[in-house]
């Protein structure tokens, strides 16, 4: 009886179209196998994130958008979308080796920023003025795009708020708000601590530090933050040790997203864009309210 012909002896050509058949997730692990598995997962791997950005760019179909709000205010917060940055390095550029260490390690950076559809005043919670709730954007007359912020405020009995981060990779479609495809990619909490609010603000000349919204290190934030005015009447006398209330900005800087799992992402969306070919797209079509 004739033995199998190994995978690894077959041409090139061969075993690159059945690499190229496997989903990210089941073709990564390939890459521990030896040094021509990965090689040609390397290949694969420069094609599928080529196409990723392309398609990411700012004349591109897909657009990643960030929902962060905070509990209390899902309904009323918009979402962002977020401009591609760059992608780190998965591979030593010194040598054809394989990936590097861990693909797992490669994030790819993007930019918040705030578009028409959503741009608005965000009345976060009903006590407080919602002048302290525009966005940078209003504040200042940006016509194009703008800086989104994030307003955080604290009791005098809080030693910590959260933020509820979620990010989407979506199909734009002919009319703002409306999506042709929506796939999720990751989401989580982002936990603020007072005393991490306070160092952050009056340190100005140090590194945005990466905020993650999971234990795996799938999704994270850099804001740039600064004490705000939190429109409510101090009292005269304070006893020693004595929280008060106390207001935060956080503009949005960067959203870094694990790379993997936004070619996983991408994937997820080209299928469902290819079921939705398959059976007609009307009715299909996701709307997102841009509040």
């Amino acid at each position: 009886m004739a033995s199998a012909t190994p995978l690894s002896s077959l041409p090139n050509e061969l075993l690159l179209t059945t690499l190229n058949g496997l989903p990210t997730r089941e073709l990564l692990p390939l890459t521990a196998v030896n040094h021509h598995f990965s090689s040609l997962a390397l290949r694969i791997f420069h094609r599928r994130l080529h196409n990723l950005v392309t398609s990411l760019s700012s004349s591109g179909r897909h657009k990643l958008i960030l929902e962060c709000y905070h509990p209390s205010a899902k309904i009323s917060t918009p979402y962002l979308y977020c401009n591609y940055l760059s992608t780190d390095p998965f591979y030593d550029e010194s040598s054809d080796s394989a990936l590097r260490n861990s693909f797992g390690d490669v994030y790819s950076h993007f930019r918040p920023v705030l578009q028409d559809e959503n741009r608005r005043p965000r009345a976060r919670y009903p006590r407080r003025s919602p002048r302290h709730a525009q966005t940078v954007g209003e504040e200042e007359g940006e016509k194009e795009t703008a800086i989104p912020h994030q307003d955080i405020y604290l009791d005098a009995d809080e030693s910590f708020s959260q933020l509820c981060v979620i990010t989407n990779l979506v199909k734009l479609g002919p009319k703002p708000g409306l999506f042709l495809s929506h796939v999720n990619i990751s989401e989580g909490l982002v936990r603020l601590k007072r005393n991490f609010l306070s160092r952050a603000s009056s340190d100005r000349t140090a590194r945005s530090e990466v905020l993650w919204a999971d234990s795996k290190q799938t999704i994270g934030l850099k804001f740039n933050i600064e004490e705000k005015a939190t429109g409510i009447e101090g009292p005269v006398l304070v006893a020693e040790g004595e929280e008060l209330p106390v207001a935060y900005r956080l503009r949005f800087e960067e959203l870094v997203v694990r790379t993997g799992e936004l070619l996983e992402g991408f994937e997820g969306a080209e299928r469902q864009e290819g079921e939705m070919d398959g059976e007609g797209r009307e009715g299909r079509a996701v709307v997102i309210a841009a509040f």
